[in-house]
């Protein structure tokens, strides 16, 4: 019995270490990643691409163990707009998706059938964010309340590139919809969230749309 005992203690401790030598080795291979993603190189793009679409939960515990959510998400983000920066200047049917919670406390927009409808009062950044995306050539802007209504707006429109202003989760989890359906994706984060009168840096948003649109008229 304390043979058995021993063996099972050994076999426990045996894989204790083992289970610790990946973790080490998927940290360092993270970080690693991280940093020549900064740098403009992404390893092994397609494989991370796959891994991040349909595996990200565990991604993310792994991150929770080594970090905070928030860390994974800006990782995740930054990996989605780099890896599909390039094929997003190709696409022809552009559409900005904007978050409701930009708007005023006192908005008189109205909900419609494609979101809200903004006046263009100046009480909020909206109305230039999509007098920006009109310049750029995006073939629709829309201030979407929900997810689902999203998805339905997606439907019907069938765009080739979406640029998308959102939460750190809400973003994540668009990017993550939407590359599965294989359509390039750009995103950008709110300063603040917590779903009123939250806070994007405008001009940012602004630089990154023109950016799109010069780069695809070359």
């Amino acid at each position: 019995m304390d043979i058995l005992g021993f063996g099972i203690q050994s076999l426990g401790i045996v894989a204790l270490l083992i289970l610790c030598v990946i973790c080490t080795i998927l940290t360092l291979a993270i970080f690693l990643g991280y940093v020549l993603m900064k740098r403009g190189i992404i390893l092994l793009p397609r494989v991370s691409l796959y891994i991040l679409n349909n595996y990200y939960p565990i991604l993310l515990k792994f991150f929770l163990w080594i970090g905070t959510e928030y860390s994974f998400y800006n990782v995740a983000i930054d990996f989605y707009n780099k890896y599909y920066y390039k094929k997003f200047l190709e696409s022809k049917r552009k559409v900005l998706i904007l978050p409701h919670c930009l708007r005023d406390l006192e908005c008189p927009a109205k909900l419609g059938k494609d979101g809200i409808k903004c006046i263009h009062c100046k009480k909020c950044p909206l109305g230039d964010l999509i007098k920006a995306g009109e310049e750029c050539g995006y073939m629709a802007t829309f201030i979407v309340p929900g997810s689902t209504f999203m998805k339905r707006l997606l439907r019907e429109c069938k765009p080739d590139g979406i640029f998308a202003v959102a939460c750190h989760v809400d973003l994540f989890m668009g990017m993550n919809g939407v590359s599965k359906l294989g359509i390039p994706v750009q995103g950008v984060l709110l300063l603040k969230d917590g779903c009123v009168c939250t806070i994007v840096d405008k001009e940012e948003v602004i630089r990154r749309l023109k950016e799109t649109c010069a780069e695809s008229k070359h």
